[in-house]
């Protein structure tokens, strides 16, 4: 299940607004107070309505503060509609108040019948049957998701998962490394386990392994990513040395942080697949560039669709470098069909045009920065990152001017 389409009505600051995100990559392009992020959150609240229909699951839902003011007037209503790739449609409605007179402002609505009864079918019933069943991940990333939590001691640890974990607190944006940890530790246990009554410590876990090559895939210049006991700390090797991940750089802290929280929902959710990895997933992520070197930048957004292979990510950015980076991606797949002898070229994966959306957002709107000539990016409607360009470019002709009289 990936969203096909967004809509959103009297959401915050957004009186109306309609977004058809890319099958794999998404980009929410604007500067700062533009509404970037009330759009993930808007997305957030409309999946939250699928993890509450789950078993032992809750989603978010809206809050007082989403209603749109105008004058300092509440809107009637405010309403999040979705509609995903499989064809289930729902919204979901909050009202400013109970009265007569409010539901008549109201449009009708297709409510979550739709949603109920395709994850019944889909998901719900298929685990009471015991019967096999996909469990889709969604997870979504604040900009708080550098400041990791950690357990002080293993006090209180649970002893088994179950599935529908893969949920719990999947779509508040704030940190949530701890549960990643708890699952990673079991796991290794586990695993520990198992090559003992088999005799073999040639023997890996397979959703733990799933977990530790998303990490090393993301991260060449690591390996060895563990748990060790005394302290009790998440640890990998790099240039030789064993490293607690929480001394580690802002950038490296950032990124491992999530890709070792997403990899592990999905192996908790899909522990039966070959590689957990390819599980169905949507991820939002708020400012993907955040604490990231311009080199790590230029990679980050093909490294993460290179690892996560069926995930949906709908991410904001304030960067020229993430948007540069996509459009390489983009170009390889003009030239896939081309013998190419250059290493660095046919190390980036294509992409198609067809699975990407890119928007620019501002209190006016949302406009498309998808050329649909040349399918790729364009970045001249990226007002912003233009204006140091033009400032130096201005400069250089008076320079230029100068020297032609002289």
């Amino acid at each position: 299940m990936h969203i096909k389409k967004l809509i959103i009505d009297n959401f915050r600051s957004k009186e109306h607004n309609v977004i058809e995100p890319g099958r794999r990559l998404t980009l929410l392009v604007g500067e700062n107070g533009s509404g970037k992020t009330t759009i993930l959150d808007a997305m957030s609240i409309g999946l939250g309505a699928l993890l509450t229909h789950l078993p032992k699951v809750s989603g978010l839902s809206f809050r007082k503060t989403d209603l749109r003011q105008v004058n300092n007037q509440y809107s009637a209503y405010t309403r999040i509609r979705v509609e995903s790739t499989d064809g289930v449609i729902w919204d979901r409605t909050d009202r400013r108040d109970k009265s007569r007179k409010t539901s008549e402002e109201i449009p009708a609505g297709v409510g979550l019948l739709s949603l109920k009864d395709y994850l019944d079918k889909q998901i719900i019933n298929p685990f009471n049957e015991g019967a096999p069943f996909l469990l889709p991940v969604f997870s979504y990333y604040g900009v708080s998701r550098a400041l990791l939590e950690l357990p002080l001691s293993r006090k209180g640890f649970p002893k088994s998962h179950q599935r529908f974990e893969a949920l719990e607190n999947a779509l508040n944006s704030v940190s949530r490394f701890k549960s990643s940890f708890v699952w990673f530790y079991n796991k290794e246990n586990e695993e520990q386990r198992m090559q003992k009554e088999l005799k073999s410590f040639e023997y890996k876990l397979p959703e733990l392994e799933a977990v530790r090559n998303a990490i090393t895939k993301m991260f060449p210049d690591v390996s060895e990513p563990h748990i060790e006991l005394n302290p009790l700390r998440f640890v990998v090797k790099k240039d030789g040395e064993t490293l607690d991940i929480t001394l580690l750089s802002d950038g490296y802290k950032t990124l491992m942080s999530l890709v070792i929280d997403l990899a592990a929902r999905m192996a908790l959710a899909n522990p039966q697949l070959v590689n957990p990895l390819e599980s169905p997933a949507i991820v939002l992520i708020d400012e993907i560039d955040l604490h990231l070197h311009p080199h790590w930048q230029g990679r980050v957004v093909g490294d993460l669709m290179s690892v996560f292979t069926n995930t949906q990510f709908i991410l904001t950015t304030h960067s020229p470098y993430i948007i540069e980076s996509v459009n390489n991606h983009l170009q390889r797949f003009h030239i896939a069909g081309l013998t190419i002898d250059d290493r660095e070229i046919n190390n980036i994966m294509p992409l198609s045009p067809q699975d990407v959306a890119a928007y620019y957002i501002s209190d006016s709107g949302f406009l498309s920065l998808m050329d649909q000539e040349v399918e790729l990016l364009d970045d001249k409607l990226i007002h912003p990152f233009n204006e140091l360009s033009l400032l130096y470019d201005r400069m250089r002709d008076i320079q230029f001017n100068s020297q032609s009289h002289d």
